[in-house]
């Protein structure tokens, strides 16, 4: 049995819930990151953390007890404003960077930022 015949006989229905679910879970892991990174910083980022600690709970909140398409679209609608109040120019994570006096701690904070940045960008670049 190849997995083309398991995913035949798998439900259509319960394969959109998987997809669903680990877009959410890709959404979460990068602000749970990000939360981390945030919080280490402790520079004037205070609103960027707080929404994405929101963003961690709306998240688990859909995982413990929704899973109807409607809860999906409203749950990634809220998580879209939320991301877009926290990447605006000049005042939010876009043009946000760490600074180390050290060089190398420097690039390689920065280099996970940009990856944080860059999940949360493609999971809503549909609404950009």
């Amino acid at each position: 049995m190849g997995n083309k015949d398991l995913v035949d006989e798998v439900p259509i229905t319960v394969l959109w819930v998987i997809n669903l679910e680990r877009t959410l879970l890709v959404i979460k892991d990068a602000y749970v990151r990000l939360v981390k990174i945030l919080t280490k910083e402790k520079n004037d980022i205070e609103y960027a953390l707080r929404k994405a600690k929101a963003s961690i709970e709306l998240i688990d909140v859909y995982l413990l007890d929704c899973k109807s398409a409607e809860q999906y679209r409203k749950t990634m609608m809220e998580l879209s404003s939320i991301y877009h109040d926290i990447n605006k120019p000049r005042v939010g994570l876009s043009d946000y960077f760490i600074w180390d006096d050290n060089y190398d701690k420097r690039i390689v904070a920065n280099n996970e930022l940009d990856g944080i940045k860059g999940i949360l960008l493609k999971e809503f670049k549909r609404d950009i």
